[in-house]
C-alpha cells in the first residue's frame, strides 16, 4: 500500500475512504494491491507499507477488472475494510 499517510498510519490504522472508483455504486475501504504499484498505475509516492495477509482476506474483498483490450488486469487489487487490515503488521518501506 503506497501512501503519503505513512506515519499516522503506523501510528493509529488504516481508516477506510469512501469513494465511487468509476462507478455508480459508492464504496469504503481501504485499496491494497499484491504488489508495489509505481506512479504509472497510480501511486505516487515512494514510502511502502507492505502487509502480510491472508489470501482468503485478499480474495474475499478483491476488485476483479479488465484491461481495455479485454486482457487481465496487470496486477490483483483489494478494497478491504480498516478494520481487518488493523490486525495485520505493517512494515514501512521506503525508495521501493
Amino acid at each position: 500500500h503506497r501512501t503519503f499517510h505513512s506515519a499516522a498510519i503506523l501510528q493509529e490504522g488504516f481508516r477506510d475512504a469512501t469513494g465511487y472508483y468509476m462507478n455508480t455504486q459508492e464504496f469504503l475501504g481501504v485499496w491494497v494491491s499484491d504488489r508495489p504499484l509505481n506512479r504509472n498505475e497510480g501511486a505516487d509516492e515512494n514510502v511502502l507499507l507492505a502487509l502480510e495477509i491472508p489470501e482468503e482476506l485478499f480474495g474475499e474483498y478483491e476488485r476483479v477488472r479488465e484491461a481495455p483490450d479485454g486482457e487481465p488486469w496487470p496486477y490483483r487489487e483489494s478494497l478491504i475494510p480498516a478494520k481487518e487490515l488493523n490486525q495485520f503488521r505493517k512494515t514501512l518501506r521506503v525508495g521501493v
